[in-house]
């Protein structure tokens, strides 16, 4: 997905400065004659490739800042400045969008890494078709049989799922959703499972 496509600033950001960055065009590469803004856009890139990777910090938003202050005063040409008031304009606009970011949630839905899938267990009829799906085998759970009880409900686990997706379209019941805000200990919150057919003690 191009940066005219992606709904999300974060990325966007970082589509603009790698542009600028990796560009081979002349009328819009990187001279790289002034170091804070050839050292400063790269570091950039990367700590918006850390935070839509899921591993950002509140540490993250003030270098930015810094880098983007740095870049500004020290490029010597206009495309080294225009790149810094791109990145300015973005934490000016998104500030509270990179915040979600580094609390692992991406508004558009576009930062695979900060998407997290669960099962509605009321809707789920447990037909093994997402269990089948999964290539990192990150979904538990036991088909359901006639006649038969004591099944263990499907679920997602949340360490060992890589955020493909893969799961979503195969469902037929629309038992699998997207959590519209994991929060920060999403991983530590385990929902009690109790068999299908059997009564909790």
């Amino acid at each position: 997905m191009s940066q005219h496509e992606s709904k999300c600033p974060v990325k966007v950001t970082r589509l603009k400065l790698h542009e600028f960055y990796y560009s081979d065009d002349p009328k819009t590469q990187m001279c790289s004659k002034c170091h804070p803004c050839k050292l400063g856009i790269y570091d950039a890139i990367k700590i918006l490739e850390i935070v839509q990777a899921g591993k950002g910090g509140e540490v993250h938003a003030s270098l930015l800042r810094r880098i983007a202050r740095d870049v500004k005063d020290g490029s010597m040409c206009k495309k080294g400045k225009d790149h810094a008031d791109i990145l300015s304009a973005f934490l000016d606009a998104s500030g509270a969008e990179l915040e979600k970011h580094i609390r692992g949630y991406c508004s558009s839905n576009e930062c695979a890494q900060l998407v997290t899938y669960d099962i509605d267990p009321t809707l789920c009829t447990m037909c093994d078709k997402c269990r089948e799906a999964c290539p990192s085998f990150a979904i538990e759970g036991q088909k359901i049989e006639p006649y038969k009880t004591g099944f263990t409900p499907y679920r997602i686990r949340q360490k060992r799922c890589t955020h493909c997706g893969d799961c979503l379209p195969v469902c037929p019941e629309g038992a699998i959703f997207i959590v519209a805000d994991p929060g920060p200990d999403a991983d530590e919150k385990k929902p009690e499972r109790h068999a299908v057919g059997t009564c909790p003690v």
